[in-house]
């Protein structure tokens, strides 16, 4: 089998589980085609918009962005809705706008971290790789983990296919509660995907109350994947973080943490 009809195995094998289908915003069940199906002219994401059809070619980008939409599919299916309706009301010609530019920037190259500790993020928030990284080693590893990182974007899947050191995720930082961790891994995927859907969704609103989450591209927190404990055995000596072209100094602003419990209710 090719790529679509793997992928469309896999949707398959989804509805035979959870007894439903994925769908775009428009409630389409989603189906993976072939790229020859975008008709000319059309815009891809109008197109998955229209039609529930997402193009697909036989490579690892496509894949992988097929196999987000099969692990993240609300969240998915809200970038389509943000990205089909900003080209609707800017055109696809033009520069992108700020939103439209924050969403491909997190669906390609986005990730998140999710820990339990504040502290662990404050870290990383304040650009202290050591001291996240190699102090804290052990948080990211083992049975009794306070931090994980959820790669997300689908290029930066493909660029840790053949890794290399300076590969830099856009990251969301998230603060959980304490026994986050003890859930299962389907369970704290599918409470990201709520949370990520329900972030970007209100990153278009305009008017949002004062105490609601917001997101811009501010929101997101330079890392340096292959630093992470379990990426690199490279990274087991403290001297892999000195490289600061990589591990970079602090910006003149910081990213949020967010919480999620406010992202879910």
């Amino acid at each position: 089998m090719n790529i679509v009809e793997n992928l469309n195995a896999c949707l398959d094998g989804f509805e035979d589980v959870n007894a439903s289908r994925i769908a775009n915003f428009e409630k389409l069940p989603i189906r993976f085609v072939e790229q020859a199906c975008l008709p000319e002219g059309e815009a891809y994401e109008s197109f998955i918009a229209n039609t529930g059809k997402i193009p697909t070619r036989d490579n690892h980008h496509d894949l992988l962005n097929g196999l987000i939409w099969l692990n993240f599919p609300q969240s998915k299916a809200v970038f389509n809705e943000r990205h089909a309706k900003d080209i609707l009301q800017h055109g696809i010609h033009n520069a992108r706008t700020a939103l439209r530019n924050a969403l491909t920037v997190f669906d390609e190259n986005g990730g998140i971290v999710v820990s339990s500790d504040r502290l662990l993020l404050e870290q990383l928030q304040a650009f202290k790789w050591k001291t996240a990284l190699v102090t804290h080693r052990t948080n990211w590893l083992g049975q009794h983990r306070t931090i994980a990182f959820f790669p997300f974007g689908h290029a930066l899947l493909e660029k840790l296919v053949n890794p290399r050191k300076n590969i830099t995720s856009h990251t969301l930082l998230i603060l959980v509660d304490e026994g986050w961790f003890e859930q299962s891994i389907d369970s704290q995927r599918n409470q990201l995907d709520t949370a990520i859907a329900k972030l970007f969704h209100q990153m278009a609103m305009p008017n949002l109350a004062d105490n609601a989450v917001k997101l811009s591209s501010k929101s997101f927190q330079p890392l340096p994947v292959m630093g992470i404990p379990g990426y690199s055995d490279d990274n087991v000596i403290p001297a892999f973080y000195q490289d600061e072209a990589v591990f970079r100094r602090p910006r003149a602003f910081s990213a949020p943490i967010f919480l999620l419990y406010d992202c879910l209710h």
